[in-house]
């Protein structure tokens, strides 16, 4: 039990890093504008684009995060959601954060399941969740090698 433990909080764990973050965005970012990617930085091996957008009279210029995929093209349009206290703080519409939110979610569900599991198997079990499992194996195997 203290397997599924271990593998559901690091679920969880890195879950929450990954989607948390993302659903405050999605939640406080509400304003709305079009901008233009302007440069591609790139490393060797991943690249980010650099783009520019405006609100009001006054013109932002903000990043993506690092991606392997060549996604972006200098010159090309795009829809940049913002914030109203912080304009600055923007990210690029469909640039793969809802992506990230959603395998984020997917962790924390995971997390809880293998938690759920591990409750489960204390609770109902006095043999260990390993010990199960073999057991498991074992009488699989014999099924098979008796066809």
């Amino acid at each position: 039990m203290i397997v599924f433990w271990i593998i559901g909080v690091l679920f969880l764990v890195v879950g929450l890093i990954v989607c948390v973050p993302r659903y405050r965005m999605f939640l406080k970012y509400k304003g709305r504008a079009s901008g233009n990617i302007i440069k591609i930085e790139t490393n060797g091996k991943t690249s980010r684009a650099i783009f520019e957008y405006s609100v009001g009279k006054r013109i932002y210029r903000q990043h993506t995060g690092w991606t392997s995929n060549g996604i972006f093209v200098v010159g090309n349009h795009c829809s940049v959601v913002y914030s109203f206290k912080d304009p600055q703080r923007s990210y690029i519409k469909n640039s793969g954060q809802l992506i990230q939110c959603i395998v984020g979610t997917v962790f924390v569900i995971i997390g809880i399941v293998a938690l759920c599991l591990g409750l489960y198997f204390k609770a109902f079990f006095k043999i260990k969740p390993s010990a199960f499992v073999l057991a498991v194996i074992f009488l699989f195997a014999q099924a098979k090698f008796r066809e």
